[in-house]
């Protein structure tokens, strides 16, 4: 369940249902390729959420040089039906597209424990105060880490990051903190 923080307003933000396919693994001179798509639940607070069901769709290869690890992707999200009014207070809905690109590298320091910088720009579409659509450009760099443990045939992951993010010439700073209990897969 995510959880969205902004000032003073915290609340419970929207749900993602993800498939991802495994398209091609890693190989030599080939990076690996899983493209997700995603479904979006208006299951959070008006403050932090379209107000509408949403679509994701992302891009995504991979690639390791010895200890580092190297990702990009492009992809895009669209909201068909957003709520106009939890974003100008005027009522209706609006179709509302947003692409974006991002990338990272992760130093393996030890074998469960790796240093990570990752960074996203997002050519978001808005609302402006008149309710006319406009694009905002987000920018963020996300310093973090994270560490694990093999429990058996289990996995506990444990992260945090620090992601900084830049829209025009305002800037805001957060805390991520990252939880991940992964059961064993069997084909």
């Amino acid at each position: 369940m995510p959880f969205a923080g902004e000032n003073s307003r915290r609340a419970i933000g929207d749900v993602m249902l993800n498939y991802r396919f495994q398209a091609t693994l890693e190989g030599r001179g080939r990076p690996a390729f899983s493209p997700r798509l995603s479904l979006i639940l208006p299951t959070g607070s008006p403050d932090f959420t379209q107000g509408g069901v949403g679509f994701q769709v992302n891009l995504p290869v991979s690639k390791q040089r010895g200890s580092l690890y190297f990702h990009a992707n492009a992809g895009s999200t669209w909201f068909p039906r957003a709520d106009a009014q939890s974003m100008t207070g005027s009522s209706g809905h609006v179709s509302l597209f947003t692409p974006h690109l991002s990338g990272s590298v992760i130093y393996g320091m030890r074998p469960m424990f790796n240093l990570m910088l990752e960074s996203v720009v997002e050519f978001e579409q808005v609302l402006d105060s008149s309710g006319a659509k406009a694009r905002e450009t987000a920018v963020t760099i996300s310093p973090g880490a994270r560490g694990g443990w093999n429990l058996g045939d289990r996995q506990l992951i444990l992260g945090i990051a620090a992601p900084i993010t830049w829209v025009a010439s305002d800037s805001n700073a957060g805390l991520l903190l990252y939880l991940s209990y992964e059961l064993p897969f069997r084909k």
